[in-house]
Parts: structure tokens; C-alpha cells; sequence
């Protein structure tokens, strides 16, 4: 650079030159500074975008070299504009060549700061004053390569604050990615954004067109007196060099933004496919995700036209299925049809067959054979065909042995007996219809038979449930060793076989003579001796039969018959057989109808009582019996020998003794309101269900307490057997009706075999003589009946009891037992039971107030 010239205080001021400017390039060379730095800027994208150092060297060099030649046009454009009124101005083509330089430099640092996301203070400050150093080098030697008819001197202040500017304006150019980071932190800052790169031109722009012009203002152009003798050779003509330097400009800016346009397409296109990569590989990996927590392998299946087969992609769960890697069966599937169950490779080959014919979806369940262990395998797939003619399956195939288990399981439990294998009452009626099916085709009798073991409680209640268990297992393996393929043994729960057997006969002798030498052998092999769990045990059992030949019939009918000639062996004893009786089979129907009709009858209140008198010696009714009676809407009235068994056996007595408890009692607190029948006693019979009740005696305490009666007024009737089946529970309870004020009354006294034994122990208040004893005397004084009945009285009198004589139906019957000195008497001959109304009537005439 040529030494520069400065003003002092002896420089003639008044006779400088007076320069102007135009506008239009003024503002053309702003533009140009601008775009210069544009385009400069742009190429940060491509230095961060590169991996490659050397290339982003290449970009970087680039990027400044635009911004140089952007900066040195803009010089000589600024210098256009400003006229002198000289002749001649020139400019020396090595001083202007070299003035590039420093703009170049100047766009290298630049560009080396602005790369950073988030440059430092420091870099910026740097930067800034080397920036602004270099644009005011350029400046200062392009000015020394100027040659005029005057000499150039420079104001020092101006001089300094161009370059103060410069320096200023290049830092805040630096700094707007740093500003803007911060101005936004809300919305991340991206470099590569076109506010960016216009705030950063601009700002250097200013920076080029500030320093230029304060530079041109420090700049005093004075007269010589002598042309100057240093004109170059060959100078440039202002015009010429700045045609050429507009051209070079404009062509360096061109190739410079088509060159980032070329590459910002190259880096789209490189992103583009840098995303589709990563997608792919997002989506492949959320596919392998899948796969694999998929429950089976995922697989595509190829069937060509010449019948070859292949997988041409199988997923890793292939490994742990078959045994067999991805590859070995890419291109062959035969790997995996040897695996195949030899059962079940035709399946498959003929579904697979009719799937590609179709192309209907596949779906088939087939096992394979690994090593010793055997798989069940389901295989679901949707074919499409290819334009090469062979058909492909994309599916998946999961393990179902586990599911196979499970039914099995699931049939077993739904279809036989889990203790001991044979079939349950449901696979039983399958087999039954078939057995009757088969009956009718072949015009064949064949047996159903009902067996049932002698005891088996016992043996439970004695040894334990796991010894009763391990009898049944025995006896299902017996009994099933003794049957044909056509025969069929199932167990109904507890201790209950039933065994059919088919084609025992064409005629019905013939095939009862079959069945019941079969139920014989069946007896012979349960009753032989057999260890059970170290114990030596010999089994009983019962056995009923019944014939069966044609569809008529139906399985629960003959398991009804069965199961009742079954009872039948039972009643008559231990290890017997019994065909079934249609005769034994109406009584146990009409039971079940009365039964069923008795629950009906407690809801509907077709019960009642009905009261029977008990007289003393003087014909005075001091006490009534209340009987249960049934009036049936459609049969009429039923005796209750019929009904009060089916009320025991079916529990239902003891919501009906209590009914009749409630009942009597409120009767009883009636009369007892009344003077003409306040002394008057009501007897109940009370079960034996009743009485064994733990509560029973607070029960009848507080059924009195709500009818309002008085405990003295009620006597209940217990049998003997009632009694003496728990008799230290009897004695409580009875003690404790004692302590109350009610009555007790052993009824049907005789009739058992401890009667005299345990009666002085008992606290009866009377005893009832059975009317078995009073019936059999009929008109001989001098029976064994009289003497029994006789000693009877006595006793009770000796143990401060009175005597009621029930069955009394004659004259002579009441006459004797008066003779013998009984208490009262109770019997048709002293009145018949009637209904209340009735009672009420007769109890009017003969009770006197």
C-alpha cells in the first residue's frame, strides 16, 4: 500500500476539488455490497452441511472469495459514483488487482465466525475489528491505485471513524446468529433461515458501503501545479474498469448463487434420502419390534409355477419354531415340510393347493416332529398371485400346543371324570343315545346297569376320603378291563358306576339272562379281596338293570329305571342285583308328583288342621290332638302316612312342624281367653328334624311368646326311637319345657325296645299307649295285649304319670282300658278329628264353664 497522506492545519481546505455523487450507483452499489454478502452467507449451509474438511474448505474459500470481489465491485461502483471536475482520472492495474485481496480475507474471517450456531463475545469482537480492517484495507489500497490531476489527502478523524465503522458494523454482522438465538429461545434459531441471511448481508453490506463512503468524505482532493509523470503504462479508463468490474461481479455472484442453489438442491436431495434412510430404518425396526413380540413367525410363502416352494422371508422366530434359520429355507422350503407330522404333510400340501386355486385365506393347524418332541402349529395367511404366475402367502405361524393342551384339558374335564377317567354323566348320555341307536339298527337288546357300593361312607368316615379315591380308581380299572370295544362304563359321582352294554340278545329272556350273569361276574371281581393302601378291603356292591331295545326310549329313562332298580337291590340287602319293576317304578313316580305337589300345597295353604278330643273318665274333654290334614284341590284329602314321610325325607318337615307349632299356639291363646275352655290342653307331634334342632326349645318358646298362650296349656308328643337317638340332648331339652310349664308326652309308648328302661329317667308328664295294643285286644278279656297294657298303667302311675289309651273304637275297648285305670282316651269311639268349627261346636256342649 503507498503511503497515505493526511491534512494538517497549513492544508488549503478552500481550494479542494468539490466532488458529487449519483444516486443510482450510490444505491446499485449498496445492492451490490449486499448481495455480495448474501451470497457469501449462504455458503455457511454447505460448510456445515459437508463432513468433509477439504470440501468445506473448498466452500468456505468460495464464499469468500464472492464476498471479496462482491466487496471490491461495490468499491469501484462507489467510485463511479463520485464525480471531480477533472479530466482524466486512471487506476493502476496492479494496485487495484491486489485491493481484492483484503476484501477476500476479510470475507474468510467472516464466514469463519458466522459458521458457529453460537459464536463467543470474543470471536465476535475479533472478528469484527479484523473484518472491518480488512474492507478498510481493501478500500485505502484501491484508493492508492488511483491515479487523478490532483493529490489526495485524508482527514484523520474521518479517516479513523471509516474504519471505527467498518469494524462496528462487521461485529453486528457476526453477532445476529447470537442475537437472534437469544431473541427466540422460545422457537429454536436456525442458521440456514432466510432472516438470518438477510440481517447478516445487510449488516455487512453497511458495513462495506459505511466505511466507503465516510472513507470518500475523509478524502480532500487538492490542485497540483505540475501534471503528475507517474501515470502507468497501461492505465485503466474508469469506465473501462468498472464495465469490466460489474461483469466480473456479476458474474462471480451468478456462479456464486447458482452454485448454492446447485447445492442446496444436492443437500435437499441428500437429506431426502438421509430421512428415507432413517425412515426405513425407523420403520424396519419398529417392524422387527413388532415381529418379534409377535407370538409366532412372520413369514411370506412362494409357491411357483412348477411347484417349487420357498420363504422368501421368514422372521428370527423361525429359530425357535422350527429349529431352522431365516436362510436355510429362503430359497427351499423342504426344511420345513420334513418337519412336518408324516399325518399331516398331505393336509397341509392339499390346503395350500386349494388356497393358491382359490386364493382364498390359508388357515390350517398341523403338527411338526423336532427331535422326541411332537408341536402343534396353526398357520394363517392371505395369498395373492404374481405376474410370474406363482402365487405368495404373507402370514404368520404361531405355536398352539400349548392351546391343544388346554382343550384337551377342557374336553376332558367337560367329558370325563377327573378322579378316575371314565366318562361323566355327559359323554355317558352321548353314549347312551348311541347304544340305543345301535339297538334299534340291529334289532339288539342291550343292558344299562346301575351300581352303586355297599358302605362306601363308611369307609370314608373311617380311613379317609383319599382311601375312598384310591377304591374308586381300582374299580374303575377293574370294571373297564371287563368290557368289550362296544361297551361303555362311566362313574355319575360318589360311589355310582353305570355300565351299558350292547347286542346282548335278540329276545328279552335271552338278553336278561346275559345281562344278569354279567352283573353276577361284575359282583364276583368287586367283591374280591384288594389291597388298599396296605389294607386288606373286600368291596360290596348293588346292582340294578334295566333292557333297552330301540331309539323309543330315552337316557334319562333308563337311568331312571336303573337307578331304581338299584334302590330295589339296596332295600333287599348287601351284594344283590334287581331288574327294574315298572310296579316299584309307579310308586316312586307318584312320590316325586306328590312331592313336588306338597311344596306347591305349602304356598298355595291347602294344609289345615284338624283336632282330635282326649276324654277322661267322666266323658269331659280336658285335652285335643292337632293333625295335620292335606286337601288336595284335585285327588282330595290325602292321608299323611303319604305325605309326612316326603316332608321328612325332603327336609320340608321343618318349616312345616313350625307352621303347625304357630297355628296350634294361636288356637291354644284362643281358647284360653275364653272361661268355657281356658283349662283345655293342645298335644303336637314333634319330628324327630324338629326336635334335634339345637335352637328347638327357643324356637317353640318364642312361637308361644308371640301367640299370646300360656306355656301350661301346651303338651308336645315325642316318640320313643325320637328320644333315644341322642338321649343326654333329649334329657336338656326336655328339662328345660319342664322348667317352662309345658307338657311332655312319650307317644306310641310300646312300640320299641327300651321303653321301660330309660322311661323312669325321662321327665314325662303322660304316656300315650300305642293304639297297636289297643287295637289288637278286640273282645278277649284275657289277652297277653290286656296284660301288657295293664303293666303299662301301673308303671306310669307308680312314676306319677298319667295314661292316654290312643285307637280306643269300641265300647268294650273303652269300658276295660277304665277298669285298668286309664287316665284318658282318644279314639274314633270318643270322637273322630274334625276342623275347628266343629270342635268348637262340640267343646260348647260338653265342657261346662
Amino acid at each position: 500500500m503507498l503511503p497515505l497522506h493526511f491534512t494538517d492545519a497549513a492544508t488549503p481546505f478552500e481550494l479542494a476539488y468539490t466532488g458529487s455523487f449519483s444516486v443510482p450507483l450510490v444505491l446499485l452499489s449498496l445492492l451490490i455490497a449486499v448481495l455480495a454478502a448474501f451470497a457469501s452467507i449462504s455458503h455457511v449451509e454447505l460448510m456445515r452441511a459437508t463432513p468433509s474438511s477439504s470440501v468445506r474448505f473448498r466452500w468456505h474459500l468460495i464464499g469468500a472469495v464472492a464476498m471479496g470481489a462482491g466487496v471490491w465491485t461495490m468499491h469501484f461502483i462507489g467510485m463511479m459514483a463520485f464525480r471531480l471536475p477533472l479530466e482524466e482520472v486512471y487506476f493502476d492495474p496492479g494496485m487495484t488487482l491486489l485491493s481484492v485481496l483484503p476484501a477476500v480475507i476479510a470475507g474468510y474471517i467472516a464466514l469463519t465466525v458466522v459458521e458457529q450456531p453460537a459464536p463467543r463475545a470474543s470471536a465476535i469482537l475479533i472478528g469484527g475489528a479484523l473484518m472491518g480492517s480488512g474492507i478498510g484495507a481493501m478500500h485505502y489500497l484501491g484508493m492508492s491505485g488511483m491515479h487523478v490531476e490532483a493529490r489526495m489527502l485524508y482527514e484523520p478523524s474521518l479517516f479513523a471513524l471509516s474504519v471505527i465503522i467498518a469494524i462496528v458494523m462487521s461485529s453486528a454482522a457476526l453477532s445476529v446468529p447470537r442475537l437472534m438465538t437469544a431473541l427466540t429461545s422460545e422457537h429454536p434459531f436456525r442458521s440456514e433461515g432466510l432472516a438470518f441471511k438477510l440481517i447478516s448481508a445487510s449488516l455487512m453490506g453497511l458495513a462495506i458501503s459505511s466505511l466507503h463512503y465516510v472513507a470518500m468524505s475523509a478524502t480532500l482532493f487538492l490542485p497540483v501545479d505540475q501534471p503528475s509523470t507517474t501515470i502507468p503504462a497501461q492505465p485503466l479508463d474508469e469506465t473501462l474498469i468498472a464495465t469490466l468490474a460489474v461483469i466480473a461481479s456479476v458474474f462471480l455472484l451468478v456462479i456464486s448463487t447458482l452454485t448454492v442453489i446447485f447445492r442446496f438442491r444436492l443437500i435437499a436431495v441428500d437429506k431426502v434420502a438421509e430421512a428415507s434412510v432413517k425412515e426405513a430404518r425407523r420403520l424396519e425396526d419398529r417392524f422387527s419390534k413388532i415381529v418379534s413380540r409377535l407370538p409366532g413367525m412372520v413369514y411370506q410363502f412362494q409357491l411357483a409355477p412348477d411347484g417349487h416352494m420357498s420363504f422368501p422371508y421368514a422372521s428370527d422366530a423361525i429359530q425357535p419354531l422350527f429349529g431352522l434359520p431365516p436362510e436355510s429355507v429362503k430359497k427351499d422350503a423342504t426344511p420345513i415340510l420334513q418337519l412336518t407330522h408324516p399325518e399331516d404333510l398331505n393336509g397341509v400340501l392339499a390346503s395350500i393347493s386349494e388356497s393358491a386355486d382359490t386364493l382364498n385365506g390359508w388357515r390350517h393347524e398341523y403338527r411338526i416332529r423336532l427331535g422326541q418332541r411332537e408341536r402343534w402349529l396353526q398357520g394363517n395367511a392371505v395369498p395373492e398371485q404374481l405376474a410370474d404366475g406363482s402365487t405368495l402367502w404373507n402370514g404368520f405361524i404361531t405355536d398352539v400346543s400349548e392351546q391343544k393342551q388346554y382343550e384337551a384339558r377342557i374336553h376332558e374335564l367337560a367329558f370325563y371324570d377327573e378322579l378316575t377317567g371314565l366318562p361323566n354323566r355327559r359323554l355317558l348320555k352321548d353314549r347312551i343315545e348311541l347304544a340305543l341307536a345301535a339297538s334299534h339298527r340291529h334289532r339288539q337288546y342291550g343292558a344299562l346297569l346301575f351300581l352303586d357300593l355297599d358302605d362306601f361312607k363308611s369307609l370314608n368316615d373311617t380311613l379317609g376320603h383319599s382311601f375312598g379315591d384310591e377304591l374308586l380308581k381300582i374299580l374303575a380299572g377293574i370294571l373297564t378291563g371287563r368290557l368289550r370295544d362296544l361297551d361303555t362304563i362311566a362313574r355319575l359321582g360318589g360311589d355310582e358306576f353305570v355300565i351299558v352294554i350292547g347286542e346282548i340278545g335278540t329276545e328279552q329272556k335271552q338278553a336278561a339272562q346275559h345281562a344278569g350273569l354279567f352283573a353276577e361276574e361284575l359282583l364276583r371281581l368287586i367283591t374280591e379281596p384288594m389291597n388298599l393302601k396296605g389294607y386288606r378291603y373286600r368291596c360290596a356292591a348293588s346292582i340294578g338293570i334295566t333292557l333297552f331295545s330301540g331309539a323309543e326310549q330315552t337316557s334319562e329313562e333308563l337311568l331312571r329305571r336303573a337307578d331304581t332298580a338299584m334302590y330295589e337291590a339296596k332295600s333287599a340287602g348287601r351284594g344283590m342285583i334287581r331288574f327294574h319293576d315298572p310296579q316299584t317304578q309307579s310308586i316312586l313316580a307318584r312320590r316325586f308328583r306328590l312331592e313336588t305337589e306338597f311344596r306347591q300345597a305349602m304356598e298355595r295353604k291347602e294344609l289345615c288342621l284338624d283336632y282330635q278330643k282326649q276324654v277322661d273318665r267322666r266323658g269331659h274333654c280336658v285335652s285335643v290332638e292337632a293333625l295335620l290334614r292335606w286337601q288336595h284341590p284335585e285327588q282330595g284329602l290325602i292321608p299323611p302316612q303319604e305325605f309326612i314321610p316326603i316332608a321328612e325325607d325332603s327336609g320340608l318337615i321343618i318349616p312345616l312342624g313350625q307352621w303347625v307349632m304357630e297355628m296350634a299356639c294361636r288356637q291354644l291363646a284362643i281358647w284360653q281367653a275364653q272361661p268355657s275352655t281356658r283349662r283345655l290342653k293342645v298335644s303336637i307331634n314333634v319330628s324327630a328334624r324338629q326336635f334335634l334342632q339345637s335352637d328347638f326349645v327357643e324356637q317353640v318358646m318364642d312361637t308361644i311368646h308371640h301367640s299370646g298362650a300360656h306355656p301350661e296349656g301346651l303338651c308336645l308328643e315325642l316318640t320313643e326311637s325320637l328320644v333315644l337317638a341322642d338321649l343326654d340332648d333329649a334329657l336338656i331339652k326336655m328339662q328345660a319345657f319342664r322348667k317352662q310349664g309345658i307338657q311332655l308326652s312319650m307317644d306310641d309308648f310300646g312300640t320299641g325296645y327300651s321303653s321301660m328302661a330309660y322311661l323312669s329317667r325321662l321327665p314325662f308328664d303322660e304316656v300315650k299307649i300305642d293304639k297297636s295294643f289297643v287295637q289288637q285286644t278286640g273282645e278277649n278279656h284275657s289277652g297277653n295285649e290286656w296284660i301288657i297294657i295293664e303293666a303299662i298303667i301301673n308303671m306310669a302311675h307308680n312314676l306319677g304319670m298319667r295314661v292316654v289309651a290312643e285307637g280306643v273304637e269300641t265300647e268294650n275297648q273303652h269300658h276295660l282300658l277304665g277298669q285298668l285305670g286309664c287316665d284318658c282316651f282318644q279314639g274314633y269311639y270318643l270322637g273322630r278329628p274334625v276342623d275347628l268349627s266343629s270342635l268348637d261346636l262340640s267343646l260348647s256342649r260338653e265342657i261346662p264353664a
